[in-house]
C-alpha cells in the first residue's frame, strides 16, 4: 500500500481536519482539577487512545498527542518531571496505535507555565532547552508533524519552535490564544496577529493560526486577519464558547451546530485547516466533517 502524501501536500489538496479537544473531554471521564491530563497517558492509557479513536471515527485527519504539558518545565508542576520521556513517547504510542493509515499524528507542544523576565524568572535557554527534550522524544518516536500550541507569548512560542526546528525537519504548526480587545485581537501579552504571523514564519513554522481563547464566532473575525497578515496556511481551532461553573462542573453551551457553521465561514474566510479546542468533543469534530465535505472543502482540488 502506498505511503500517504506528507502533510503539507495535503494542505494543498483541500482543507484539513484536526481533531477536538483531549483535556475537557479526559474532565468528563474523571480527571480531577489539579492533575495532570499527560499522566493519563501512563495511568489511564485506554481512556486516552479512546478519544482519540473517536475523533479519527469522526473524520479527523490529524490527532494531537496528549501532550499539550508535556514538557519538563510544566511537568514540575505535577511532579511529573523525572518521567519527562515516559509521559511522550507513550502519549505517542496510544494515538498511533488507533490511528488510522491515512492520519497524521501531531506531537503536541504547549507553553511551559513560566513567564521569561521581567515578568517572571525562567530564561529564554531554560525554556529553549525544555522544548528542545520534549521535541527530540516525540520526534524520535516518529510524529509526523509538530503541533506547538496554546501559546500566550510571542518570545516563548519563537523560542519553541526554534527549538524544533533545531533538530526536525518536520512540518511545524503554531498557533496562539487570542483575546478580543476593543481596539483588536491581541494576546494576553499584547502581541498582534501581523507580528505573530511575521516572527513565526522567520522562526521556522510551516503553518500558523490561533488556537483556545476565543470561541468560533470570534474567530470568524479573527480567521481574516491571519489571511491578510501571511502566505503561510492558517489553522483555526476554536473553543465551544465560554465555559461556565454549574453544580460545580466545567460546561459549555454551545450546540455542534453553530459551532460547525462558524467553521464553514472561517474555511471560506482563508482558512486551510481547522479543529476543535476546549470543550468540543467528537460530535463537533464530524459535524464539522459532515458540512465541510457537503462544500466540496474536503475534496481534492483539481
Amino acid at each position: 500500500m502506498p505511503s500517504k502524501i506528507s502533510f503539507l501536500d495535503l494542505l494543498k489538496k483541500r482543507t484539513v481536519l484536526f481533531d477536538g479537544a483531549m483535556g475537557t473531554t479526559l474532565i468528563t471521564q474523571g480527571l480531577a482539577a489539579g492533575e495532570s491530563p499527560e499522566g493519563w497517558n501512563l495511568v489511564h492509557p485506554d481512556a486516552v487512545s479512546a478519544v482519540h479513536r473517536a475523533y479519527a471515527q469522526a473524520g479527523a485527519d490529524v490527532l494531537q498527542t496528549n501532550t499539550l504539558g508535556g514538557t519538563r518545565m510544566k511537568l514540575e508542576a505535577t511532579r511529573l518531571a523525572n518521567q519527562v520521556e515516559e509521559v511522550n513517547v507513550q502519549a505517542v504510542c496510544l494515538a498511533r496505535k488507533v490511528s488510522p493509515a491515512h492520519c497524521y499524528v501531531a506531537g503536541d507542544i504547549g507553553p511551559t507555565g513560566q513567564f521569561l523576565a521581567p515578568v517572571g524568572t525562567s530564561t529564554p535557554e531554560e525554556m529553549e532547552n525544555s522544548f528542545r527534550e520534549q521535541a527530540e522524544i516525540l520526534a524520535g518516536v516518529g510524529v509526523d508533524l509538530f503541533v506547538v500550541e496554546t501559546m500566550y507569548n510571542l518570545q516563548e512560542i519563537v523560542l519553541a519552535v526554534r527549538a524544533v526546528r533545531s533538530i526536525s525537519k518536520l512540518p511545524i504548526v503554531a498557533t496562539l490564544s487570542f483575546e478580543r480587545k476593543p481596539r483588536g485581537f491581541f494576546t494576553i501579552m499584547g502581541n498582534s496577529v501581523t507580528d505573530c504571523a511575521r516572527d513565526l514564519a522567520a522562526a521556522g513554522a510551516d503553518v500558523v493560526g490561533s488556537n483556545c481563547g476565543l470561541g468560533s464566532a470570534d474567530m470568524v473575525a479573527l480567521a481574516p486577519l491571519w489571511r491578510e497578515s501571511t502566505d503561510l496556511p492558517i489553522l483555526i481551532q476554536p473553543n465551544r464558547g465560554q465555559p461556565e461553573i454549574k453544580n460545580g462542573s466545567l460546561t459549555y453551551q454551545q450546540m455542534p451546530d453553530s459551532f460547525a457553521e462558524d467553521i464553514l465561514k472561517i474555511v471560506k474566510a482563508g482558512a486551510d485547516a481547522v479543529g476543535g479546542c476546549c470543550g468540543t468533543t467528537p460530535e463537533f469534530i464530524a459535524l464539522i466533517n459532515k458540512r465541510l465535505t457537503a462544500e466540496g472543502f474536503l475534496e481534492a482540488k483539481e
